[in-house]
């Protein structure tokens, strides 16, 4: 048996089978989630942004054309919202950030040194992230979270592939030169 794909299922809420939304929600609701999270750093607004970029797909259904994925579409449009409401409202840059994945690192079999160490450094890149940009952070998020490859980061976008990896090599020059200017140390060292 085959899973239904996430472009069919779109298709269909254009045809007016609204409930389909509903598996699409729960495909990807946890990346929006994420990434509007890592763009305002405010989790109960993160929930609301989700909310509006789903009924954002319901609305716009009709103008998925099903020349790319349905994925990049729906984080375009995920990136639209966000950024609409950053412009209306002043960005805080000093609330906390915190990942969902963060704690798993506690099952894995390396040491509590490790593991303490890990996620040191990661708060440190996300604190240096948060630093940064919206237009990085949203390129670096995307490009290393959310997406395989240039083309998919791309339609996320709204840009070609080429300057997909472009964006892609600056947002990650800029955090590694700005992690070191702060830490004294690139990123993956």
């Amino acid at each position: 048996m085959r899973a239904v794909t996430d472009e069919q299922l779109i298709l269909w809420v254009a045809n007016g089978d609204s409930s389909c939304l509903a598996t699409l929600f729960e495909r990807h609701h946890r990346g929006v989630y994420q990434f509007c999270l890592t763009m305002t750093r405010q989790r109960a607004l993160s929930e609301d942004l989700v909310q509006d970029v789903f009924l954002k797909l319901l609305k716009n259904a009709k103008v998925f054309r099903n020349d790319g994925s349905f994925k990049a579409w729906m984080f375009n449009i995920a990136r639209n919202v966000t950024l609409d409401h950053l412009r209306k409202v002043k960005r805080q840059n000093n609330l906390p950030l915190h990942l969902a994945g963060e704690d798993e690192n506690l099952n894995n079999p390396v040491s509590a040194e490790q593991v303490a160490a890990g996620s040191q450094k990661m708060q440190q890149v996300l604190h240096v992230l948060a630093q940064l940009p919206a237009a990085v952070q949203e390129v670096i998020w995307l490009g290393r979270f959310e997406f395989d490859n240039y083309a998919e980061l791309g339609q996320a976008l709204a840009c070609n592939e080429g300057t997909a990896r472009v964006r892609m090599h600056r947002a990650m020059a800029l955090l590694n030169s700005t992690y070191t200017r702060l830490h004294g140390a690139p990123v993956d060292d």
